[in-house]
This record gives structure tokens, sequence and C-alpha cells, in this order.
């Protein structure tokens, strides 16, 4: 385990290093750099019928291998596991609907983690220490609020208008907890919008590259260019050079969505 750990902090340009926030909060900032929230991994998890999170040395291996993140259960847990094994408290936190966070405790205080929501919370959140927190990033918007004691409300807003809503569920959860909203992660059926669509989000320096089926944005402080790919090509050779995934998982979830009806590409 020292070695995979070794590696998955190689990979994040970070070294063992006594426990901070300070030093938490460059493993989220490289983690959101480094590694991709993305939906290639998911499809084939589910179509070679793998493991829905693959274990952390899989996941290392993946992502020297193919390029590859994973959604949010594969990327916060994972995350977690690296957390744990540095020595942090580290538990899972449920978000409704669909998704899951990370609580992590350091002199008494709990923060708030995520790494895998496609978005730039770039540093942990001491939800407690009051009523609403707000962060900004790549012309986005996070607000945090507390609804009840162990109910805070994720509200994401770009351009002034909230296009995503979530609550936490503030109770600390172990990984066995969270094993039916893995499976139901996967569910193949046209409501469960994340097995029907290829996302891709990754920060690099001042800009985010969001990809969403065949339309890139690439958005920085100040813009957003958009481009639109019809050709499929152009788009595997797009999608190489900005992500570095490996070829056969962006034909396999094109296949994917084609046989459902989706077709991105005529």
């Amino acid at each position: 385990m020292t070695e995979t750990i070794d590696k998955y902090l190689a990979y994040l340009n970070m070294e063992r290093e006594a426990l901070s926030v300070n030093y938490l909060q460059r493993l989220i900032q490289m983690h959101l750099i480094k590694i991709p929230y993305e939906t290639f991994s998911k499809i084939h998890y589910y179509v070679e019928k793998k493991e829905y999170v693959p274990s952390i040395e899989q996941f290392i291996s993946n992502l020297y291998d193919k390029g590859w993140g994973g959604t949010c259960y594969t990327l916060n847990i994972n995350f977690g596991r690296l957390l744990k094994s540095l020595g942090f408290q580290c538990k899972f936190v449920r978000v409704k609907p669909g998704h899951l966070g990370l609580m992590v405790t350091f002199e008494d205080h709990r923060y708030y983690v995520d790494v895998g929501y496609g978005s730039p919370i770039m540093k942990p959140i001491e939800l407690e220490a009051r009523q609403r927190h707000l962060l900004h990033g790549f012309g986005e918007e996070i607000s945090f609020t507390q609804k009840d004691r162990f109910l805070y409300e994720i509200d994401r807003k770009a351009n002034g208008k909230s296009f995503v809503k979530k609550e936490i569920v503030w109770k600390p959860l172990e990984e066995s907890d969270l094993e039916a909203d893995i499976v139901e992660s996967y569910d193949d059926r046209d409501d469960n919008i994340t097995m029907r669509r290829i996302t891709a989000v990754r920060f690099q320096g001042n800009q985010c590259y969001f990809l969403r089926n065949e339309t890139l944005k690439v958005m920085t402080y100040r813009n957003i260019r958009e481009f639109q790919m019809r050709d499929i090509h152009k788009w595997k050779d797009l999608i190489q050079e900005v992500y570095h995934f490996d070829q056969d998982s962006l034909d396999q979830s094109v296949h994917f969505l084609n046989e459902r009806n989706i077709k991105i590409f005529t």
C-alpha cells in the first residue's frame, strides 16, 4: 500500500507532509488539476462488468495507463482512501441526489471536501463555521447554505442562474454504507443522465475544459469559448489532445450511446 500511495502522490506532484489544512487544500487543488471528472471510465466499468468503484491500485493504474479519473464515487472514494492512508480522519457523506462528498476532521474542525463534482471546489469548506459559504471560479458561483442541523444545500450557478442543486446530508458514513447508491448510479435507464451522455472536466492553469458530448467549452475567469465538433475523427483528436484518454474508451462510449439511440455523430 505504501508504494501505491506514493504513486498516487507522485501523479499529483505531491509528497508526504505533516498533516495540516494547508496540505489538505493543496492535495485538493492538485487532484482537480491532474485528475479529470469523466464518464468514459464509468461506461467502461459498466460494459465490461468491472468493479463499479475500482480499488485504489486499479485507480492508480488507470491514471497512468489510460488518463482516466472517474465520476464522483470513483474520485471521492479513492481520494478518501488516499487521505486516510496519509493519516487524515476521513468519512463519506451522501449528497442527494446521486452524489457523495467527504467529511474530513482535523483538529476538531469538520470540512466538506469534493474532488468528484467537476466543479472548482478548490478548498475544504468548514460548513459549520457559518450559515453560508460562497466560492467563485471559471464563470461559476458555488454556494453552500445550511438548511437544517445536518442538511446543507449546494447551489451551482452560471451567469447568475442556478443549473444544479444538491443537498449534503452532513452525517459520516463508511464505504459500505454507499453500496446501494453506487449500484443505482450505474442504472442503465434514460433518466439516469450520467449514463446517457459523455462528460469530461479538466482544470488546467487558468482554464477549465468542459466536454459534453460533441461540445467542448474552454472557460477562463474572463470568457468562454465553445467548439462544436461534428466530425468524430476531429473529436477524438481534440479529446486526446486535451484529456489524454485512450482511444478505445472513446470508441466504447460512443458505441454505448449509439446502442441507446443517442447519436452524437451522424
